[in-house]
């Protein structure tokens, strides 16, 4: 379950989630940063993650980055931190959800400039740092952020299993631009190089090549 809330007024809680986010967002109260935007993901286990989209508030700098929280009853827990990205004037999400198996919920979205410029990004949630998977795993790729080609998890039998990316000209495999996948390593959270052919957990190749 993943829920954004984005800039809602304080005093808001249409729901559980809601007021988790909201209850996360007040501890910003630094003069140079401020919570911008939240997504919340309840696990299994009832625990809900706030991941939280943290802008600068200083005139001129535009840089943000994605700080993540565990909720559990009244405790509150700083889990993991991204890099801060410089240019970054905000964080969308195409899926916020445990997409690696190891019950921190993943994020996959997108950073845009202030010249609303965009690019994906795959920050699988971790203790301490937590790094953008794409940006190590795929060097020299441009990948789409338009709707009609946004990014995508592929599910197998087994559940998520890879990234599915369209992938811009000029591609680094010289192949013309189109659907690329990316297995999902376990290990790691680590990303396969893209491939043009779907990946076997997914069973058949439609439903790889359908989406989600």
């Amino acid at each position: 379950m993943c829920k954004r809330e984005e800039k809602i007024d304080a005093g808001v809680g249409a729901d559980a989630e809601e007021a988790v986010m909201l209850q996360v967002r007040g501890r910003y109260t630094a003069m140079d940063a401020g919570a911008t935007g939240a997504w919340a993901w309840t696990a299994p286990t009832g625990a809900t993650f706030v991941l939280v989209d943290v802008q600068s508030t200083e005139e001129g700098v535009v840089q943000g980055r994605l700080d993540l929280w565990a909720v559990a009853g009244q405790q509150v827990q700083a889990v993991g931190q991204s890099a801060v990205m410089s240019s970054a004037a905000t964080f969308g999400a195409f899926a916020f959800e445990d997409v690696t198996g190891d019950g921190l919920p993943d994020f996959l979205g997108f950073v845009a400039d202030s010249a609303e410029v965009a690019y994906p990004v795959f920050i699988p949630g971790a203790s301490g740092m937590m790094t953008d998977e794409l940006e190590l795993s795929a060097p020299g790729w441009r990948f789409s952020t338009d709707q009609q080609n946004a990014p995508d998890i592929v599910r197998g039998p087994a559940g998520p299993c890879a990234l599915r990316l369209w992938a811009e000209e000029p591609t680094p495999d010289g192949q013309p631009a189109g659907w690329r996948f990316m297995e999902i390593q376990r290990r790691g959270a680590q990303l396969a190089p893209a491939s043009v052919a779907a990946p076997a957990c997914a069973g058949a190749p439609s439903d790889a090549t359908s989406g989600s």
